[in-house]
Order: C-alpha cells, then structure tokens, then sequence
C-alpha cells in the first residue's frame, strides 16, 4: 500500500532558529559501530585542518546504500536530462537541536512506535546532481511528544521560549547523523513520531556540507496515515489531540506541503509493521541560508 503526499493546503517549530548554532557544523560526531575502526579522531581532525571539516565524517562509512525509491521526485537526476528537484524550504531550527549526535543509521535506541525506515536523496541544485558527503542529521520527538535532551520538558504543555532551550540530561534517542554516499543517499531506522503542544507530526532535519549548513527543515507525514498511527499504542496514550497539518502554523507558512514524506507499509496488511517514507532534499552545497526564523 503506497501512500502519497497530500496536495492539501500550504508550509513547519514552534521556535524561533538559534542563530549560533545554525551558522556552524556541529561537533564532530561520535563513530558508531558501523563506522571504519581505523578511522580515529585524530584523523577527522587533521583533515578537518584541511578545510574538510565536519563533510571528512563521510570517511566513518556509514552513508547508507542508495534506493531509487528516493530518486523518484528528482527524474533529471538520473538522466542528466532534465531537473524538477528545487530547493527544499527552509524552515526553523526549534528549540531542541543539539550538535554532535552520533554517526548512526539506527536511532531509536528502543523506543516504542511504528518503525519507520527513512530514505533521504540530497541533490545539488545547481548541476541537478546527487551530492555526496553531506553529513544529514535528524532529530525527532518519540511517539509521546519527548525530546532526548529535554525530557524534563513537559510535551503536553506549550514551550515558554521561542529560541534554543538549554538541554535538561544527555538523552540521545530518536537523534543521529549520517553521510551521503556516492548517489546522494542516506537512510535512518527510527520510528513513526509523536507529537506535543502546538505542532503537527514533523522530523527536524538539518544538512552541512563544506563545513557550513546549506540547509535547515523539517519533514511531515500525510495526515491520513497519521490518523491511522495516532490509533495505535503508544501513541493514542496522549491527553490531547496533535494538530492536522493544516492547522501547523509552520506547515502552512514555510513550504510544508513540498516537505511531505511519500510511505509505504512494509506489510498492507500491519501498519503496526512499519513504513518506508521517502524525499528528495534539494540543497545549494555552496550556500549557507539562514533558517527561517518566522514566529507565530
């Protein structure tokens, strides 16, 4: 069963971008169990004094294996004929991104949901071509509205900040970094996302390259498939009802309906078995665009 992004109404945190940290790469991420053992820290330092900077994690060789499934937004990407691909929006940090997450494909570290296998196939815009080396870090809420780094945060109360918000414990679930390989891909096992005051169900993405950020978004899910998650345990364990994309002011404001996610349930029969949900990023390598910093 395919599920394709609704062409409903309009674009989506409830926070204003910090600005610091959405001028600088983040840390240098912690290698993970799929990463080259050979490839230490000393290294990723010495060619980040090279100029690499953070895109040098691309030697950790955990870039996922590319799927076409993730081309099919992007059809001059294959060919060289033609490009539909355009930017993708840029859109607020919130409150809850943290650098230096670890280099990892699986971030959910346990937590409940509807497993979801997310497929990402960053394209430069400029020559309509897969890039490769950009270092693409997710972070989302888990299926009951908490953030790792935040769960002293009450999800079910709205947020008193509209900047970044200084993290409460070193959580790290439902967060991680991976590196495009040659085609452009990159792919997480995470979970289908919960949602909390004031928000639609989203995945915060951020994307570096060169060093610098050359993009800052979010992801969102079909409300019909939601509608089916929300159903499901845990997710139907939350006091308050999440809010329909349209009603995002986010969504509605800054370029969501191009940031929905196209899924498909592994088993038409079980959407508790879990999903694939896929997206073409388009990114300029060479820009560093500031996130939007609109607020409500």
């Amino acid at each position: 069963m395919i599920i394709e992004p609704a062409r409903d109404r309009a674009t989506g945190d409830r926070a204003q971008v910090h600005a610091d940290s959405a001028q600088r790469a983040p840390e240098s991420p912690t290698p993970h169990a799929c990463g080259d053992a050979s490839t230490t820290r000393r290294r990723l330092l010495a060619m980040a004094s090279l100029g690499a900077g953070l895109t040098a994690a691309g030697l950790v060789g955990c870039a996922s294996k590319p799927d076409p499934a993730t081309a099919s937004t992007a059809p001059g990407a294959a060919t060289g004929a033609t490009c539909d691909t355009v930017l993708a929006p840029e859109v607020v940090e919130g409150p809850y991104f943290i650098d230096g997450r670890q280099v990892r494909a699986d971030i959910t570290e346990g937590k409940p949901g509807v497993p979801v296998t997310l497929r990402l196939k960053v394209i430069s815009v400029p020559d309509c071509a897969p890039l490769p080396n950009a270092t693409v870090s997710i972070w989302h809420c888990d299926a009951l509205g908490y953030y790792s780094g935040y769960t002293k945060n009450d999800p079910d109360v709205q947020a008193t900040s509209g900047v970044h918000i200084e993290p409460t414990d070193d959580l790290t679930f439902l967060r991680g970094v991976q590196v495009s390989d040659a085609a452009g891909a990159v792919e997480f096992r995470t979970i289908y996302p919960g949602w909390y005051f004031g928000r639609a169900i989203h995945i915060h993405v951020k994307v570096f390259h060169g060093g610098h950020v050359t993009h800052t978004g979010q992801f969102y899910f079909d409300d019909p498939i939601t509608d089916q998650v929300a159903a499901l345990e845990p997710y139907r364990q939350h006091d308050f009802p999440r809010l329909r994309n349209s009603d995002d002011r986010y969504f509605t404001r800054q370029g969501g309906l191009r940031s929905v996610l196209a899924t498909t349930q592994v088993d038409a029969g079980s959407l508790a078995a879990g999903l694939t949900a896929s997206i073409t990023v388009g990114v300029d390598p060479d820009a560093t665009p500031a996130p939007a910093t609109s607020r409500p």
